[in-house]
């Protein structure tokens, strides 16, 4: 039995350690074995998935995790790019991800391994076996880049620190919707000290996700230097909408801080005490950070009270953050297609947006005809609000006028005094039962028919 079959052998048995004996006896004997180099390819695999699976499952410690990937993954990359593209070199990144929070050099192996040489099967979204779609391994790999090249920005050598930013930029190209991007991408902005970009780079993932204590703490450091009631109101929404308490361990002593900049020191005594208690529950340490807060003598004095404030409601604060600063569009609904639960809104005759009803509470019961406003990011409706407004000047507006019907034609047309012609669909003109030539009043919008001339149509009767 030549060696690579005996290393394959022994892996079967699931043998590991034996295994990977083996491989690198054969390895230093022959190092340009193509077969040999694939079976200690495979048995690597093996290990480190082993190794993250204990890490999971918390029976293994970080620290041990991070030196055997040290280890085994140096022996693959001596031969490792004979691999790639290929499933040895895609399922290996797989568990390399799993365990990268842990692994602090996992940017350099990233590097390393490629982007380039995924395979086109590693760039399909993962079906996983309860039926959830998961993201690709193309997209893992860019989420763990862009994590670890703000996570670790302080100590990364520049050039590996660069090629990470240039990854993330790339992926927003490939993915420009794409929420976590964003949310990576908005963090190296503010690692970089342009506070206003990365706050207009994370504000769509913070509408999307508003019941995400993530994203409103990371817009409160955007906020901070700036404008402190608004990372007030961030850190208090963060804390205030978090699912468990370890999100907002770090929030809770910002937050604190910035109450005691104010002048606000009963309410930072509460979260003090909130960050004291979860640490202390958990026997966690207590940061430096944490501790002068506790050292104050304003803590000292409220620490005892039973009578301190509750969290302030803030929904009022946060709608204007959320949407102050959107640009509104005056329109009129168009139509309700109860069927596939949308209402169309309409600006001019070239121009629209669709809202869900799912996404927009209480856009169906707005009825046809009736005026809107619309608050536009970009081409994408975020939010809409009823007005008083009751016509659009050259585009909506309600007409006088007889009914003109022909007998057997469906349709209709009113005629103003102005000799305007306002056209009735047939959909319009079932709405109501209206003889020919009987004085009506309708409210049109300004359209197109199917050669794309201009003209009025009627949406409903007044």
């Amino acid at each position: 039995m030549n060696c690579s079959s005996e290393v394959f052998q022994l892996r079967k048995a699931g043998l590991l350690d034996e295994a990977l004996k083996k491989a690198r006896e054969a390895f230093a004997a022959n190092p340009n074995d193509i077969w040999l180099q694939h079976a200690y390819g495979w048995v690597i695999y093996d290990l480190v998935k082993r190794e993250v699976l204990l890490f999971e499952q918390h029976k293994s410690p970080p620290g041990k995790l991070a030196n055997r990937f040290n280890e085994w993954l140096a022996e693959y990359r001596q031969f490792g790019t004979n691999e790639r593209p290929g499933l040895l070199h895609s399922r290996l990144l797989e568990q390399v991800i799993k365990g990268s929070k842990a692994w602090p050099y996992f940017l350099d192996f990233a590097r390393w391994w490629g982007s380039e040489y995924m395979r086109p099967e590693d760039k399909q979204p993962f079906m996983a076996n309860n039926g959830k779609q998961l993201p690709s391994l193309e997209l893992r790999l860019f989420y763990a880049i862009g994590r670890e090249t703000t996570h670790h920005v302080g100590g990364l050598d520049a050039d590996l620190l660069n090629w990470g930013k240039t990854q993330l930029e790339s992926a927003l190209e490939s993915f420009p919707n794409d929420q976590w991007l964003h949310y990576y991408k908005s963090k190296a902005l503010l690692d970089e000290g342009k506070v206003e970009d990365a706050r207009h780079c994370l504000m769509p993932v913070v509408r999307r996700q508003q019941r995400a204590a993530w994203v409103w703490t990371l817009l409160g450091h955007t906020f901070e230097s700036q404008d402190p009631d608004k990372s007030l109101t961030c850190y208090f929404r963060a804390v205030q909408v978090a699912a468990q308490p370890q999100e907002v361990a770090n929030t809770r002593i910002s937050l604190a801080h910035l109450l005691a900049g104010a002048e606000r020191f009963e309410e930072a005594t509460v979260q003090i005490r909130l960050a004291l208690e979860y640490r202390q529950s958990n026997n966690y340490s207590v940061p430096q950070a944490l501790i002068q807060l506790t050292g104050s003598d304003w803590y000292r004095s409220f620490s005892k009270r039973t009578d301190l404030p509750a969290e302030p409601d803030v929904t009022e604060q946060i709608d204007l953050i959320l949407f102050g600063e959107l640009k509104y569009y005056l329109g009129v609904i168009e139509s309700q297609n109860v069927m596939k639960e949308l209402a169309y809104v309409a600006f001019n005759p070239e121009n629209g947006a669709v809202l869900l009803y799912r996404k927009f509470k209480g856009i169906l019961n707005v009825a046809v005809g009736d005026l809107i406003e619309v608050a536009m990011d970009g081409n994408k409706a975020i939010r809409w609000r009823a007005t008083s407004i009751t016509e659009i000047p050259g585009f909506c507006i309600d007409f006088d006028g007889e009914l003109s019907q022909r007998a057997g034609q469906p349709f209709g047309f009113i005629i103003t005094d102005d000799r305007e012609r306002i056209y009735v669909h047939p959909s319009v003109m079932k709405l109501k039962s209206v003889a020919p030539d009987s004085r009506v009043s309708c409210r049109a919008i300004m359209s197109k028919d199917k050669q794309g001339k201009p003209g009025w149509r009627a949406l409903r009767w007044n």
